[in-house]
């Protein structure tokens, strides 16, 4: 899912430096790829065809406009100061890191085709419920998030996945994300969280 020469193009080194880096990942213990195996950016005229999951998951949102049958949502507890800023620009570094997270979905002559954004930036709403009583903010959070998973997703906008912050106390807030089956699984969906 990572691009990785967003973070280092090694076609960019004079051969000098490029040495020293392979020298130095060598010392520790990191392998560099031989160009060939390296994975370059797309090009903007690139057709990229749907997997066959993703075309079946496709299909049934034609058949079923905005169901949410398809949607992985969760929630993640979160205790101590929060820098909401920082959590904006980590959910769009996440997203500027992985494809899948910036792709929608056309038609073009009858078939659904990929289309992967070169930007993203993911909306991060803030919700306050510290002024409810602890029992009225739990019954409001899973109301927010069965809501938030609820929520129909739109095929042809990236991105599709989303998240909303629910400030609970002004140490404890709750992040809700969610995010449509057709860019994302439980595994990969798990490499979201560990990079957060």
């Amino acid at each position: 899912m990572s691009e990785p020469e967003d973070y280092l193009n090694m076609a960019e080194l004079d051969a000098d430096r490029l040495e020293l880096l392979e020298y130095l990942l060598e010392e520790e213990g990191v392998g560099v790829a031989p160009a060939a195996d390296r994975i370059s950016p797309r090009a903007a005229t690139e057709r990229l065809l749907l997997s066959f999951a993703q075309q079946r998951l496709w299909f049934i949102e034609q058949l079923e406009p905005g169901s949410p049958a398809y949607h992985i949502a969760g929630a993640l507890r979160m205790a101590g100061r929060l820098d909401t800023d920082a959590l904006g620009r980590s959910l769009d570094e996440i997203c500027r890191r992985h494809e899948a997270l910036r792709t929608s979905f056309v038609t073009v002559g009858g078939q659904p085709e990929q289309v992967v954004s070169r930007d993203c930036r993911i909306a991060l709403p803030v919700e306050d419920l510290t002024a409810l009583a602890e029992a009225e903010r739990e019954a409001e959070v899973l109301r927010l998030s069965k809501e938030e998973a609820r929520r129909p997703f739109d095929l042809t906008r990236s991105p599709l996945w989303r998240a909303r912050l629910l400030r609970l106390k002004e140490d404890e807030h709750a992040l809700l994300l969610t995010m449509h089956h057709i860019v994302s699984d439980g595994w990969s969906s798990g490499v979201l969280v560990g990079e957060l």
